[in-house]
C-alpha cells in the first residue's frame, strides 16, 4: 500500500521509501505520536481509511494486532474529545494540574494504549506522576457520579 506512492512493489521503490523516511527522521520528524496502536503510521484520515477498508468489516478478528488497532485511538483524537467536552487544549492540560489533566492521562493510557513514560513526555511530567494522577482520578470517580458521567461522555465522543 505504502510503496504504491513510490513506484510499486519494486526494489527501487523500497530504496526511495527508505531514503524518504531517513530524510524525514534526519530533519527531526516526530513520528512516535503519529503511530496508531504501534501498527499504523499516518494522519487521522489515513488511519480511518485503513480501519474502514480493512478492519471494520470483521476481517482479522482473531489477529491480536487487529484487535489492538480496533480498540485504541490516536492521542490527537483523545485530546480533541477532551477539548470538545472541557474546552481545555493540550497546552492548558500540560500547564494546569487537576482533574482534566488526570482525565487526559487516564484516557491516553486506557483508550490510547500509551505507556506511562509516553504520556509523561506528552504532559511534561515523569511516568510516576502519570500513575499517581490516574490513581487519584480513579479514587475521585468512585465517589463522584458527575465525574463518571463526564468521562463517559468523552469516551462516547471517541
Amino acid at each position: 500500500m505504502v510503496l504504491e506512492e513510490y513506484g510499486g512493489e519494486t526494489e527501487g521503490a523500497r530504496k526511495v521509501y527508505r531514503e524518504a523516511i531517513k530524510t524525514d527522521l534526519d530533519r527531526g520528524l516526530e513520528i512516535k505520536g503519529k503511530i496508531f496502536s504501534q501498527s499504523i503510521l499516518g494522519r487521522d484520515e489515513f488511519i480511518a481509511w485503513v480501519k474502514e477498508k480493512y478492519l471494520d468489516r470483521g476481517k482479522g478478528q482473531e489477529i491480536p494486532a487487529v484487535k489492538a488497532i480496533q480498540r485504541y485511538r490516536s492521542n490527537e483524537a483523545i485530546l480533541r474529545a477532551i477539548e470538545g467536552e472541557t474546552g481545555k487544549g493540550i497546552d492548558e492540560l500540560k500547564k494546569e494540574k487537576g482533574l482534566y489533566r488526570q482525565i487526559a492521562m487516564d484516557l491516553l493510557y486506557r483508550i490510547g494504549g500509551f505507556k506511562g513514560r509516553e504520556i509523561g513526555r506528552m504532559m511534561g511530567v515523569g511516568y510516576t506522576a502519570v500513575s499517581q494522577e490516574r490513581r487519584r482520578l480513579r479514587e475521585k470517580a468512585e465517589r463522584d457520579k458527575k465525574l463518571q458521567t463526564l468521562i463517559q461522555r468523552i469516551e462516547h465522543n471517541l
